[in-house]
């Protein structure tokens, strides 16, 4: 089960207001486990001031006894409205995406649950840099939460079915995102953008009228479109609520317009390089969408993915 033992990162003194609502809801009805965890700094600069200072070394220590205090005070709270759910406690020093990252290893978490909207952003939509690098570095989903948005009754899948080496990993995509709706009760919506980008190309070097470029254009829509159903037909017997729909245009641009249009709660989608630096970047499509969704994000791996950070261990 992809809920089985989520992985909440709340920071110190972050309020957790409504943002994991959604996805506790879940937890609780599946009797899953959850931690909360904080992760305190630890700043080199300390080690030299404790030089002229020998209270400055009890400070990590007073730091870590609140941030767990604070935490099992969330859990108290929490424990009354999701009554279901076996919560935990951990605090870590270090980096933040790191000590997440590896403790959700150490814990064998099965996502991790962050907020996105944080009091020091400008925009719904900016996602800060621990959020970024647990999506291009940890090989679970990660749920990118917006706690100012309704329950979630619509979600949009991306795939990508321009390669039939895509198959496996559009499966899983599908998989997690029929999970999510179910749960939620939510409208599954598989989205996929294409367009032919080689129109001068062909114009200028193969001597193709426009009328053949329409026809290569239909062939592919054609045939992305079928792939599509084929995608969804082994989900027939789904409870959850189906449509297909192919957008034409560039993915960046034409997803999160469609997102916008439709008032979409969530978007689900892959996030892989193909840079050749596996495990440093997310894929540029999935980067370049997230600054233009207000909505929750949930982004995963294809199983081959393996985490640098864990190699540093």
């Amino acid at each position: 089960m992809s809920f089985r033992h989520l992985l909440l990162p709340v920071a110190p003194d972050q309020p957790l207001g409504d943002a994991f609502q959604e996805v506790l809801q879940i937890a609780d009805s599946q009797s899953a486990k959850v931690t909360l965890v904080s992760v305190i700094e630890k700043l080199d600069e300390l080690k030299e001031i404790a030089r002229y200072s020998s209270k400055v070394m009890g400070l990590l220590d007073e730091a870590t006894k609140t941030s767990r205090q604070t935490l099992e005070g969330h859990v108290q709270l929490l424990k009354a409205k999701y009554p279901k759910i076996t919560f935990s406690v951990l605090v870590r020093l270090g980096i933040p995406f790191v000590e997440i990252i590896k403790a959700a290893d150490e814990l064998q978490a099965s996502m991790i649950v962050i907020d996105t909207h944080r009091q020091n952003k400008t925009e719904a939509c900016q996602r800060g840099s621990t959020t970024r690098h647990l999506m291009r570095k940890s090989a679970l989903p990660i749920w990118s939460s917006n706690s100012h948005q309704s329950p979630i009754s619509r979600v949009a899948v991306a795939v990508d079915v321009s390669s039939e080496e895509q198959l496996a990993f559009n499966e899983k995509i599908l998989s997690l995102a029929l999970e999510v709706c179910a749960s939620t009760g939510a409208e599954l919506t598989l989205l996929h953008a294409w367009h032919v980008d080689l129109k001068g190309f062909f114009r200028k070097w193969g001597n193709y009228r426009d009328l053949d470029i329409d026809l290569i254009s239909k062939e592919m829509r054609l045939d992305r479109a079928e792939r599509l159903k084929s995608l969804l037909a082994q989900h027939t017997d789904s409870p959850v609520r189906q449509q297909i729909k192919l957008l034409e245009g560039d993915a960046k641009e034409a997803i999160p317009r469609m997102v916008k249009e439709k008032s979409i709660d969530m978007v689900i989608m892959g996030s892989q390089s193909r840079s050749g630096i596996a495990g440093f970047l997310m894929g540029n499509t999935a980067e370049s969408m997230l600054d233009k969704l207000t909505c929750s994000v949930l982004t995963l791996k294809p199983d081959a993915f393996h985490s640098p950070v864990l190699d540093q261990k």
